[in-house]
């Protein structure tokens, strides 16, 4: 019998309680692909109800332009802040580890803690981090929930119309946790395998993770680039929110510089552009049943 991992940090309906009887909780949001306007309902009531709130100084700028966070200045550190608004903290890749400690501190002592992750905090974000150590190195247990968000695959299909309607798959090219190696063992299993596929953590290696894919389809399939999604001109990109939908072969020419912010979607052999009469963005469309006419629409629905 496999011995899996204790989870009733996870699990268990009673939270802890501090000293004066009253409950703390661990709360990751997904802050979706771009704006607050894509924050769940669930999100936007934790994010009022915490006492402490751990954000990325973009996301920041976002909840306040929205009045989810209150004041004018980002906090680098913990420090005073007026009874009714939240604690706000620079969220760091550099000390997430101290910061998740600083989190189950907080949270034995009663306080309610939010932590922002882009996207869907599942999906390439922050809970793994924080449900790992919650199990290895808190001493007690801690509760959390995670609330789910539009990760930027879900948020740039929308943009593109249906490119995931068939089978599909994200993939890193991150390698900071892994080599080279293993990304393009990935990238020649998905790409034989005829998904379509959405490229996240491009700006370093797009270039070597296309040559996988060309070994496996032509150059006249569809590819699309999105450069902060949702964000429209407030995101990291100085040209702001851009969609080119081009083709694998022509890619190389189309693009000049990727970003962090930076989503490439490589559709398959099936995969078709639509492009309106009236001239505006082109439809990127994978058809639910493979090279079949769009018609009707007919056929299984998953919703």
């Amino acid at each position: 019998m496999t011995d899996w991992p204790r989870a009733e940090h996870l699990a268990r309906p009673d939270p802890s309680q501090s000293d004066d009887g009253s409950a703390g909780k661990l709360v990751v949001v997904g802050m979706g692909p771009g704006s607050p306007a894509h924050l769940t309902r669930a999100a936007r009531e934790a994010i009022r109800a915490a006492d402490a709130v751990y954000a990325a100084p973009l996301y920041q700028r976002f909840l306040r332009a929205d009045g989810l966070l209150g004041g004018e200045t980002d906090h680098a550190e913990e420090g005073d802040q007026p009874d009714s608004e939240p604690v706000v903290i620079n969220s760091s890749r550099r000390d997430r580890r101290s910061q998740a400690a600083a989190t189950f501190d907080r949270v034995r002592d009663g306080e309610t803690v939010v932590h922002v992750s882009g996207g869907d905090p599942a999906v390439y974000g922050k809970s793994d981090l924080l449900v790992t150590l919650a199990e290895t190195h808190a001493d007690d247990e801690i509760p959390i929930e995670i609330l789910p968000g539009v990760t930027a695959a879900l948020g740039g299909a929308a943009l593109l119309g249906a490119p995931l309607s068939n089978d599909f798959c994200t993939l890193s090219l991150s390698t900071a946790r892994r080599d080279r190696e293993a990304i393009d063992r990935k990238l020649e299993a998905v790409a034989g395998a005829g998904f379509v596929i959405a490229l996240y953590n491009v700006n370093r290696s797009l270039g070597s993770a296309l040559d996988v894919i060309e070994t496996h389809r032509s150059g006249s399939v569809p590819v699309a680039v999105l450069e902060d999604v949702a964000r429209g001109e407030r995101g990291r990109s100085p040209t702001g929110e851009t969609v080119t939908v081009t083709t694998l072969a022509a890619l190389p020419e189309e693009i000049d510089v990727v970003t962090t912010g930076t989503l490439v979607v490589v559709g398959t052999e099936d995969s078709r552009v639509l492009r309106p009469a009236n001239g505006g963005r082109p439809f990127l469309v994978t058809p639910r049943d493979g090279s079949a006419p769009l018609s009707d629409g007919g056929g299984e629905h998953g919703g």
